[in-house]
């Protein structure tokens, strides 16, 4: 809400108005006294009222807070003492003059008029005619006009306010949902990052849902159905005072008292996971940005809120995120850009491996190298790259990537293979292969690709994989499960190895279905002359499975998590014979404590 004292923008362009109105006819008025004094019964005093016509003018155009309006009044009133009471009783062009400025300053207040103005006006009038004697017809007819007018102005103004009210809230509110529209929502942010509203210990909470599950199985009606519930979920959720609006599509966003805003995420994704009577559960995603620690303005809070968002979409479903980088509007030595730049450099940018394990050996096959960043505590690889997305240097961060991790390629263990992660787009970029082509040999590389980062450009892909070949790289397919690419693409790829994506991994050993789908892949890999590779094994349940299915190579927690190379991840064993354990056996899980980002 505007805080006290202050006028909406469209009341503001209407005094704006009035008061150029106002002016103009005062500025006429006092021409016309000046010229032919003899229309005024008394010219001084009638230049007087006119002159503090011209201030009241002057008053709209300066000040714009509503208690000014009564100041407004009693001048306007003053004004007509001086016009209307000191002069006679007939019709000129001064006394119309008044009347449109009058009539003026009505329209531009709404129909509002301040009882002290009608208190002086009556009072004038009044006078008059006791001075006088009488009320002379001509300006007898002249009063009740001017009743009859101001009247009319008061309750058309009235009318066409209501319907503008009435219109502007439908252009400020979501017509499905009751939220505010992406504008209206931006204009109230911009209103708190920038101070001109109270913005202390605020939070912007950037919800983004998956809703296109329910468009292909139930249609556009059972997705507005559930858009209308998660508004309603989302408000019934939220203190009172917080500000709910929906910025396209099925995002939402909230403006709320900070607080704890982890607790307030875990609320709303608890409630919006809660399949209730007339409303469906929905899977989403939460990032989070402070106001004003995030930014001062609109855009940048909604960038860092969109970073976080992108961090918790990496992070699994369901999930939150609180923006813990630097501040995107500080272009500074102190800025996330800034920060930014210096990882690229190579500042803070270090590269951890993890091993992929030969189930029938217990020896590693290969190991994934996995950047890892020590520049600003506590932040993961996760919010660098999405940073790194959001101001467009996600090519520059991940060369830098490339480049570290390039490093360890002739000091990897003998007979292993080292796996690095490259996106679709940079496969075309001259740059990886200037950094390809200074290595002396790239005899055991592995580059995997993202299943939904491959390029639709068929011909390019097919190319540029082809040439990677020639070089003796290996292609892996990676999060293979998690993307969205067809079969076609990936049998374009040709790939060497298919990771398969975490979700298809967990709880392998409860579901049957997921079983027989890996088995599918597993005859797929072995005909194309491939090897399926599992990822985020946990359990020793999983892993017991995924052998009986007959995936032979697996990566994930139980047999190590990644650490610095070369060092020993897992504690020796009976059957240990390359520092790994036979991956069967509890003894083979990793000692290390260093959270596994993917």
């Amino acid at each position: 809400m505007s805080s006290a004292g202050e006028i909406p923008a469209h009341f503001v362009r209407a005094r704006r108005t009035a008061a150029v109105a106002r002016a103009s006819l005062a500025t006429l008025a006092i021409g016309v006294v000046l010229a032919q004094p003899g229309l005024a019964a008394e010219p001084k005093i009638a230049l007087a009222g006119f002159v503090v016509m011209l201030l009241t003018a002057t008053v709209q155009l300066v000040v714009l807070r509503s208690e000014w309006l009564r100041v407004e009044e009693s001048l306007a009133a003053v004004s007509a003492v001086l016009i209307v009471g000191a002069g006679s009783q007939h019709v000129t062009v001064l006394l119309l003059l008044w009347l449109a400025a009058i009539a003026s300053g009505v329209l531009a207040r709404g129909g509002r008029v301040h009882w002290f103005g009608r208190a002086m006006v009556l009072a004038s009038l009044a006078a008059q005619i006791v001075r006088e004697q009488g009320l002379r017809l001509d300006y007898a007819a002249f009063v009740i006009a001017t009743l009859a007018l101001l009247l009319t102005c008061g309750r058309l103004t009235r009318e066409l306010q209501a319907l503008l009210d009435a219109a502007r809230s439908d252009a400020d509110h979501d017509s499905l949902t009751g939220a505010l529209t992406r504008g209206a929502f931006r204009s109230k942010l911009e209103q708190m990052a920038t101070g001109e509203e109270d913005s202390s210990d605020l939070a912007l909470f950037l919800i983004s849902l998956e809703v296109s599950a329910i468009d292909q199985a139930s249609g556009q009606g059972a997705r507005d159905a559930v858009l209308a519930s998660v508004f309603l979920k989302i408000r019934a959720t939220v203190s009172q005072d917080a500000i709910v609006g929906r910025l396209g599509g099925g995002v939402f966003a909230v403006i709320s008292p900070a607080g704890a805003p982890e607790s307030l995420a875990q609320r709303l994704l608890a409630e919006l996971g809660r399949d209730v009577e007339g409303s469906s559960a929905v899977s989403a995603w939460i990032g989070v940005a402070r106001i004003p620690h995030d930014g001062h303005d609109a855009e940048t809070i909604l960038r860092a809120s969109d970073i976080a968002l992108r961090v918790a979409k990496q992070t699994g479903k369901n999930q939150f995120s609180v923006y813990e980088g630097d501040s995107l509007s500080d272009w500074g030595p102190g800025g996330a850009r800034s920060a930014l730049a210096r990882v690229i450099a190579g500042e803070g940018l270090t590269i951890h491996v993890q091993p992929i394990i030969d189930v029938r050996s217990g020896r590693p096959s290969a190991y994934e190298a996995l950047a890892r960043f020590q520049s600003g505590s506590g932040i993961g690889p996760l919010h660098w790259f999405a940073l790194a997305e959001e101001i467009g240097m996600r090519d520059e961060l991940e060369l830098a990537c490339l480049r570290e991790a390039l490093k360890l390629l002739e000091r990897r263990p003998p007979d292993t293979l080292l796996s690095v992660n490259l996106s679709g787009p940079l496969l075309l970029d001259p740059r990886t292969h200037e950094l390809l082509d200074l290595q002396p040999s790239l005899d055991g590389l592995i580059i995997e690709l993202t299943e939904n980062s491959l390029l639709e450009d068929t011909a390019g892909l097919h190319a540029a994989i082809a040439k990677l070949g020639a070089l003796g790289i290996l292609i892996a397919i990676d999060d293979m499960g998690a993307g969205y690419s067809g079969l076609r693409q990936i049998a374009t790829v040709h790939p060497t190895y298919l990771k398969l994506d975490r979700s298809l991994i967990v709880d392998i050993d409860r579901d049957l279905d997921r079983g027989a789908l890996i088995s599918a892949m597993i005859g797929y890999a072995k005909q194309t002359g491939g090897y399926l590779v599992a990822e985020g094994v946990e359990t020793a349940a999983e892993l017991e499975t995924l052998e009986q299915l007959g995936v032979t190579l697996v990566q994930g927690f139980f047999l190590g998590r990644p650490a610095p190379p070369w060092v020993d991840l897992a504690a020796p064993g009976p059957a240990s014979d390359a520092g790994f354990a036979r991956p069967r056996a509890v003894t083979a899980v990793s000692r290390h404590t260093s959270v596994y980002t993917p």
